[in-house]
């Protein structure tokens, strides 16, 4: 099960870096223009995380090791954990998440410690690959759940939020960012002997824990033996998943007539935009279609039988299409999904219910994987606060 240990992180001194706010930034796979971080600071994190130019990964190596040499980056002196919490709106309502920063021992899929529940591009992997290979750091976290009935992490860091966090600050998007160091050496092993015989569930991050898995195989004793991960209790009432719909483009012969016969053999089709039970919603240029399953014993995911049974043998959408992003395009946002068939964009698109967090265990118990991009975590984490060099 999960060796989960306290460890000591790469952090920026904002006292010479500048304002967490313009030294973070979002994860770097949902920023659409990274020059926009860019020009926030010399020392922004995305000069990191997304590196650019002939020799990106090069260049990334070269300036982590100028900035600890000027001292911009320090690393921690003592091993800890690193209680971060992110406060945001959500759907109107003011909510706040929170999890730890942790190492968690890499000992590969298949043993019980952590379970993944979405398939990974190749692409994304390579990329992750060659900049943890040439900086041997890891910028930003796996997201992981776990699930703890006596919520000993929530307890023990629940005393630190009394205390005036280490760093605060409010985001671009209007989200604290807040984050404590819990470095009191009984407190610590408290928080990793409540980890033993438990096993992690990967929200975020597929992509970069099997890269980090591929490193530690071909660096061996030069790589990190553990993982970064923020560990998040599964029962924190913060927790949010939004759907991730998909808009469909480029299908050769695509019909709607056609597609309606095809989905009536399984679903039960109705027209409208109100609120009704259904398993999808069926976007065309016209007209709204809420799509309800005929099969009454089926109790597996929306994003599973929208893959199984309308995108691969309706449309041709298999796993290797998906990797090769040759048709879909995906959104969290139902009018952006609107909004590209209605303006022509798109030939159609199909929404979907939230993934919940215990189907989301279930499947991973189970073996499962799901399509890519069955989940969206929301919100994303910050990247910049805490970082880890191999071998810290």
């Amino acid at each position: 099960m999960a060796s989960v240990n306290p460890f000591r992180a790469l952090m920026f001194d904002f006292a010479k870096a500048g304002r967490p706010e313009d030294i973070c930034c979002p994860p770097y796979d949902i920023i659409p223009d990274a020059g926009v971080w860019r020009e926030k600071s010399p020392f922004n994190v995305i000069r990191l995380e997304k590196p650019e130019g002939d020799d990106p990964y090069g260049d990334a190596a070269g300036l982590l090791k100028d900035w600890k040499e000027r001292g911009i980056l320090r690393t921690f002196p003592n091993p800890a954990y690193y209680l971060y919490e992110i406060g945001f709106t959500d759907a109107g309502t003011r909510k706040t998440v929170s999890g730890i920063f942790a190492h968690v021992q890499l000992n590969g899929y298949g043993m019980g410690e952590v379970l993944p529940h979405e398939n990974t591009l190749a692409k994304a992997k390579a990329d992750r690959y060659a900049l943890m290979m040439a900086t041997k750091c890891h910028f930003s976290p796996i997201y992981c759940m776990y699930r703890d009935d006596r919520h000993t992490v929530l307890t023990v860091t629940g005393r630190y939020k009394a205390e005036n966090p280490a760093i605060e600050f409010t985001d671009a998007d209007g989200m604290t960012q807040r984050l404590w160091i819990v470095d009191d050496p009984e407190d610590c092993e408290v928080i990793s002997k409540s980890f033993a015989g438990r096993s992690l569930y990967i929200a975020d991050g597929h992509h970069r824990f099997e890269t980090s898995l591929k490193v530690r195989r071909e660096l061996g004793e030069g790589a990190s033996p553990n993982g970064f991960m923020l560990l998040v209790d599964m029962d924190h009432p913060g927790l949010v998943v939004h759907p991730t719909h998909r808009i469909v483009t480029g299908i050769k012969g695509y019909s709607e007539e056609e597609t309606l016969t095809r989905l009536a053999g399984e679903f039960e089709i109705a027209k409208g935009d109100a609120p009704a039970p259904y398993s999808v919603v069926y976007i065309t240029p016209k007209e709204t279609y809420l799509l309800k399953y005929k099969d009454k014993s089926f109790d597996g995911l929306d994003v599973s039988l929208l893959h199984d049974h309308i995108l691969q043998p309706l449309f041709g959408i298999d796993a290797a299409n998906m990797a090769e992003g040759k048709n879909l395009l995906y959104t969290r946002d139902a009018n952006e999904a609107f909004s590209a068939v209605r303006g022509g964009g798109a030939q159609c698109a199909f929404l979907i219910s939230p993934t919940r967090v215990g189907q989301i265990r279930e499947a991973a118990d189970s073996g499962e994987k799901m399509p890519q991009k069955s989940t969206y975590f929301y919100p994303k984490l910050i990247t910049g606060l805490v970082m880890n060099e191999f071998g810290a």
